[in-house]
């Protein structure tokens, strides 16, 4: 046995009796190996630690969240004079913020992220941090609108981009790589995150019915008459030429609709005596709702125009058009500006009724599906300038969105071509070359299937569209635009871009 004396990390030296042979070496990775075996674990740090470490990173996330929209135009600022000073062989360089504020917060003692966990949070953290910012700083923008999808959105995709840049980074080596990967994955996230969150939050709604709409029209229409307010004589006379006007743009003949003749002079008879009573008014409006169970179909047709033209211009009655009551003209302004509400929600209601009414129309057109007529009047609606002014911007923009169709439109009408049930030639044709070679039935079969998939999955999503909007519209509660979570994802990830 030999004898070799050794330093230890501690500085303390001892003397080690080795095997005949023994290199120092060998002694000396002896030694080390058994003084970290005998050397105690570090100390878990107490709670106390713990929480300001946590603490320390959650100010570093504020801080850096809500200056990220500023980091992040500073930094393409200082990347573009950098890629220039590069090409012009200059040395200069400019700072990035972004990362002279992260050793700015170092310094000042706040602690850095370590973990992938730690990551991932800090990630989320600025994400929410720096989406609550810009939509306190603009709130009538895109940024503070429907927040309670737009946050979700905003955490989630920078902290599932942090992971997957620092996975990247481990199997290619490559920051560049890495940051595309974590940033590209973001604009799904946001998107999934986005849509589940407006899953939970959106809840059952009250659906709101016409009956309804009607009920409260009705009950309008009894409280400015138990007020004593009157339509003025000029204002009655008004309403009826209007009614007239618009019965002559749709083709009216007296001699041919002795029906609405009948109506119109009931209507004279009412207005000839000065002052009307809302309750004539309700009277006129049933009137002409009684020529829409009429046999012949174009006095339908004119019931359904005077119907409409007594709804709008009872929705836009301003106080000058009536005549106070007791309580006088203060009190004439406040009721018949709270009853105009129900009139108007009654006006845009008989519009909406036109277009679900689509039974003449069906006839007209047999082989068209109901979703197909629908989508027509809505395209109908969207190109009536008179009628859109009785809806607002929000639900104007519904409107036209179901006039569009959605983005399978285009290539579901295509496909719904070959339903056999919506055509006699397609099914003919099928049948006819099927017989007379067995052979095609392989390709006209699954032709006629996917026609008729198509045909009842756009039927499906028409009517979801259709049935979405006029809800929306006959409540009043038509959301602003939604915002495009798939990029609010991309833009957050950007924002505050993932650490391979």
């Amino acid at each position: 046995m030999g004898k070799f004396v050794v330093t230890a990390p501690d500085g303390k030296q001892y003397e080690v009796n080795a095997p005949e042979g023994a290199t120092e070496q060998q002694v000396m990775d002896y030694v080390k190996s058994n003084y970290q075996a005998q050397t105690p674990a570090p100390e878990e740090p107490g709670i106390g630690a713990q929480l300001a470490r946590q603490a320390g990173l959650a100010g570093r996330a504020v801080v850096q969240g809500l200056s990220a929209p500023v980091n992040v135009a500073a930094d393409f600022l200082s990347g573009a004079y950098n890629v220039g000073a590069n090409l012009l062989g200059s040395q200069s360089r400019m700072p990035y913020l972004s990362q002279e504020q992260s050793k700015g917060l170092t310094q000042l003692g706040l602690p850095e992220p370590q973990t992938g966990m730690e990551r991932a949070a800090q990630a989320g953290m600025q994400g929410l941090v720096s989406a609550g910012g810009m939509a306190a700083a603009a709130p009538k923008t895109v940024f503070g609108a429907d927040l309670a999808r737009q946050l979700p959105a905003a955490t989630a995709a920078p902290m599932v981009a942090q992971p997957v840049a620092e996975q990247t980074k481990e199997l290619t080596g490559s920051d560049l790589a890495a940051t595309i990967a974590g940033i590209g994955v973001s604009g799904a996230v946001g998107k999934v995150a986005g849509d589940l969150a407006g899953q939970i939050t959106a809840g059952k709604k009250p659906v709101t019915t016409m009956a309804d709409v009607e009920q409260r029209a009705g009950r309008a229409y009894t409280k400015v008459t138990d007020a004593g307010i009157e339509l003025n004589q000029q204002s009655a006379s008004n309403l009826v030429n209007k009614v007239k006007a618009k019965l002559d743009a749709s083709d009216y003949l007296p001699e041919t609709s002795k029906e609405v003749a009948a109506t119109l002079n009931k209507y004279d008879s009412i207005v000839s005596g000065g002052n009307v009573s809302f309750n004539d008014v309700e009277q006129m409006r049933r009137l002409a709702n009684g020529l829409k169970g009429s046999e012949e179909k174009n006095t339908r047709r004119l019931g359904n125009v005077m119907i409409s033209t007594i709804d709008d211009y009872v929705a836009g009655l301003s106080p000058k058009d009536v005549a106070s009551g007791a309580g006088g003209i203060d009190e004439a302004v406040k009721t018949i500006m709270s009853a105009r509400k129900d009139w108007r929600n009654l006006s845009r209601a008989t519009t909406l009724q036109d277009i679900l009414d689509i039974s003449e129309v069906k006839a007209m057109s047999p082989n068209a599906s109901e979703s197909e007529l629908i989508r027509k009047g809505f395209i109908n609606l969207a190109a009536n300038k008179e009628k859109m002014r009785l809806f607002n911007p929000d639900e104007q923009n519904a409107i036209k969105a179901v006039a569009s169709g959605g983005p399978l439109d285009d290539l579901l009408s295509f496909a719904a071509r070959f339903n056999p049930k919506r055509s006699q030639l397609v099914a003919g044709g099928m049948m006819g070359t099927g017989i007379t070679n067995p052979e095609t039935l392989k390709y006209t079969v699954p032709a006629g299937v996917v026609g008729l998939s198509a045909d009842t999955l756009q039927a499906v999503l028409r009517k979801r569209a259709a049935d979405a909007a006029i809800s929306g519209l006959l409540t009043g509660t038509t959301p602003p635009p939604a915002p495009d979570y798939f990029t609010r994802g991309l833009l957050s990830s950007m924002m505050n871009p993932p650490r391979p």
